[in-house]
């Protein structure tokens, strides 16, 4: 399985990296309060990896019955309109949100389980150093307005060790070449 992904292999990469300062805005016009607990995240620290400040603005979800007790999608998505108009035209997207790493954050190492899919990230809100995600065995820092796209079904991790919270768009997508 292949980690990380050149995002040029997906035109829609061009098309968020050009929204990105309109998407920036979006997410800048939020209140922290209007962030929710990601749904898996633990809430424990572990041997000095701290999820609990792994917060999530939802805008589109698969998985629908499970998210409206923390989130209304629709509402939202009003509130977004930029994000939503990018991330409606990614072919195959079946999530997408505003992930948020407090300060200190640090997801532990873990890995997707659904064959088909591949996630997007594209940054925000980074800082210069103290910010990574690591997939397989590469680690790579985010770089604002650059989308990264990797297959979560390879072991990765995540972290926030800068003073400032990092904000990313995450978007998942179909992509039948990683359904073996």
């Amino acid at each position: 399985m292949k980690a990380f992904h050149d995002p040029d292999e997906f035109p829609f990469s061009m098309a968020l990296e050009a929204a990105c300062e309109a998407i920036r805005a979006e997410v800048l016009s939020l209140s922290p309060d209007d962030f929710v607990d990601w749904p898996e995240a633990l809430t424990t620290a572990r041997d000095g990896y701290d999820e609990s400040g792994w917060r999530f603005f939802g805008l589109f979800s698969s998985h629908d019955q499970d998210v409206h007790e923390l989130y209304d999608l629709d509402a939202n998505r009003r509130r977004c309109p930029e994000t939503v108009r990018a991330c409606a035209a990614i072919p195959g997207m079946t999530d997408a949100g505003f992930s948020a790493f407090l300060p200190g954050t640090h997801l532990w190492p873990h890995r997707g389980e659904l064959a088909g899919l591949l996630r997007c990230h594209l940054p925000l809100v980074v800082a210069p150093t103290g910010q990574g995600l690591k997939v397989g065995g590469e680690t790579r820092a985010w770089q604002q307005g650059r989308c990264l796209v990797f297959d979560d079904r390879v072991q990765h991790e995540a972290w926030n060790h800068a003073s400032t919270t990092r904000i990313v768009l995450i978007v998942t997508f179909r992509w039948p070449q990683t359904s073996v």
